[in-house]
């Protein structure tokens, strides 16, 4: 069986002491191919789970027909009580992730995106119910993020990054469930852009760099008449590649003229971009990013945010 009949998933979902209700399969080293781990009925156990994390098994395989069941078995996880003992932070950070994953991946990849604003708001409530949780460790988060160079994938970590940055910076709840769902939008108006593009595996040439540079006008104009989007949510998808020295883009706006969003957004996908595989190179450590953030501290990025930043990624 080839991986390509298959979709992976997360060891990090997957509940201990409980069948799954799903066939696993585990890819075989040094091949494609795919062999049966543990059927639907036979539940895990948690030496089952540290096992394959000791052997460095972090992906497990369903078959693609399983998949709608899997998300329902991880929204069951995510509306299970906050006193489950067996759901532990961790389970729901890494439920979380794969079902924001799955809800992006369903509307970029139809590109209806407006019409799963409200899905994707309630997301951001969701994980701001989640990241602002006494028990919540940042280094969870870090386990279970996936790092494939794709627009779903790379709104997915922003919008962690975003939340637990306005965490950090001391934001309400109810801002940081905004901050969260404007992540996820960002790079809404990438779906205009031409795939060969965003996927080339080399550099840009002039023109299709000036295509790049249109998404965050490309997306607000998608958002722009929307009236359960607040300004900020709208600044986050228009100005996260401004600079404070207005060396940005869409229109080069200085520091002063950028909303604090904007502000958080920016250096979480900085840091998204350079921690995350790409086609061109592979990604870089988390203390590296930080070091090349630092470089442009006060030119790119504000100090004080990117210093918060620099704290919770050091300290996770």
């Amino acid at each position: 069986m080839l991986t390509g009949d298959y979709l992976p998933i997360s060891v990090a979902t997957l509940l201990p002491a409980k069948a799954v209700g799903l066939n696993l399969f585990q890819k075989e080293q040094e091949t494609d191919r795919l062999m049966l781990y543990r059927g639907a009925d036979y539940p895990l156990h948690m030496e089952d789970l540290d096992r394959l994390r000791d052997r460095g098994v972090h992906l497990l395989y369903i078959a693609k027909d399983s998949g709608a069941r899997y998300q329902s078995y991880l929204r069951r996880l995510l509306n299970s009580s906050p006193d489950s003992p067996s759901v532990t932070p961790q389970l729901k950070v890494g439920a979380l992730n794969e079902v924001v994953l799955d809800v992006l991946r369903t509307s970029f990849g139809s590109r209806d995106v407006l019409d799963a604003v409200t899905s994707i708001a309630a997301l951001g409530t969701l994980t701001a119910d989640i990241i602002t949780r006494d028990e919540f460790a940042v280094s969870d988060l870090f386990r279970v993020l996936h790092h494939d160079y794709a627009t779903f994938t790379h709104s997915t970590n922003v919008a962690f990054y975003c939340g637990i940055l306005a965490a950090g910076l001391g934001y309400s709840h109810e801002e940081i469930e905004r901050i969260t769902t404007g992540g996820l939008l960002h790079d809404l108006g990438k779906l205009d852009i031409d795939e060969r593009i965003l996927a080339k595996p080399g550099k840009l040439d002039e023109l299709e760099y000036r295509q790049v540079k249109r998404h965050p006008s490309l997306g607000f104009r998608k958002l722009a008449e929307r009236t359960d989007l607040c300004e900020g949510q709208l600044m986050m998808v228009y100005q996260h590649h401004e600079r404070l020295d207005g060396g940005g883009y869409p229109v080069g706006n200085v520091g002063e003229n950028l909303h604090p969003w904007a502000k958080i957004c920016s250096v979480a996908d900085v840091f998204e971009a350079l921690t995350s595989q790409r086609p061109y190179r592979q990604p870089l450590t988390r203390k590296k990013a930080i070091e090349i953030q630092e470089r442009d501290s006060g030119k790119s990025f504000d100090p004080e945010i990117l210093e918060c930043w620099k704290s919770i990624i050091l300290g996770a």
